[in-house]
């Protein structure tokens, strides 16, 4: 059974140096999420909160959906 996201769970120290560390090694938001049991928009917030810049998912483009 997959664990539900710890909506409004506060978060503990470790969380956040995790959240920086993976951020800093250039990992995409929604893997950090999945792995975290985070939502996007709550990792997206605590790193505005925390000053730390980080990847979002990479947009496909048009083209690479017409080929599939």
């Amino acid at each position: 059974m997959r664990s539900l996201p710890k909506k409004h769970a506060r978060w503990t120290p470790e969380e956040d140096a995790e959240l920086r560390r993976r951020c800093e090694a250039g990992e995409y938001l929604v893997d950090i999420a999945r792995l975290m049991g985070r939502t996007q928009e709550g990792l997206r917030t605590r790193c505005n909160l925390l000053g730390i810049a980080c990847r979002s998912a990479p947009r496909q483009s048009k083209g690479s959906l017409a080929a599939e």
